[in-house]
């Protein structure tokens, strides 16, 4: 081998070794940036889950307290009716007691208030219990849908961050390619 080419062949060698080490270089910045973009999309999907439960308690914070109104509302309207039919049941009883005798009218007034609360709350309590199985029924059904729809949106985000992370890593395999081609 002539001094020429041996000068060449080290030159070709050195330029290897260069080669090498910068394509060890870049192997590491393409590895340590594939790992912050996964790291990136962990933390994204992270977030939109705990945004995704925010959102299911906010929305069951709205209903409960709308739900606890409506039973409200409707137990004073029954309240109101019961009130008015236990005033008017009275007047009756009252007025055929006093066409009757004094002590014995008393007695049976007394009675019959006791008898007519004791119907009265029994009617409130089935209504409202009834109520209440009405409108937790509407709320499981309401909460069932919003699960639905965020899961399906939750899906959605999954799928879209997994496409993005390849996308990524072939922008970067592409990035790579052409540094290495100049």
């Amino acid at each position: 081998m002539s001094p020429e080419e041996e000068q060449k062949a080290r030159e070709n060698l050195r330029i290897l070794s260069e080669l090498r080490e910068k394509t060890e270089l870049l192997s590491e910045h393409v590895e340590n940036r594939k790992q912050g973009l996964e790291e990136e999309i962990e933390e994204s999907l992270h977030e939109a889950i705990r945004n995704a439960r925010d959102s299911l308690e906010k929305i069951s914070e709205n209903i409960e307290p709308k739900l606890q109104n409506t039973i409200q509302e409707r137990l004073d309207v029954l309240r109101q009716q019961m009130d008015d039919w236990k005033y008017d049941a009275r007047e009756m009883v009252k007025e055929e007691i006093e066409k009757k005798s004094g002590a014995m009218n008393q007695k049976l007034l007394d009675a019959l208030d006791a008898r007519l609360q004791q119907k009265v709350d029994a009617t409130l309590d089935a209504v409202k219990t009834a109520a209440q199985d009405e409108m937790k029924t509407e709320l499981v059904a309401q909460i069932d849908t919003v699960r639905k729809e965020t899961e399906a949106k939750l899906a959605s985000l999954k799928t879209w961050a997994l496409a993005g992370a390849g996308l990524s890593a072939v922008a970067l395999l592409a990035a790579a390619m052409v540094w290495f081609v100049r």
